[in-house]
């Protein structure tokens, strides 16, 4: 059941990182420095799971 709460966890957060994209688009456009959505890909491919 840990299992399945964690990956569920990852599956929210993936989302919310495709909507954070979309959103911060122009924020890439200008500088590829947004440490937050760095941040969010480490924790989503980290070999932590």
């Amino acid at each position: 059941m840990k299992t399945v709460k964690k990956g569920f966890f990852k599956f929210i957060v993936a989302n919310v990182a495709v909507i954070l994209t979309i959103v911060l688009l122009p924020a890439f456009l200008v500088s590829e420095n947004v440490a937050f959505y760095g941040g969010i890909m480490d924790y989503l491919f980290g070999n932590e799971s």
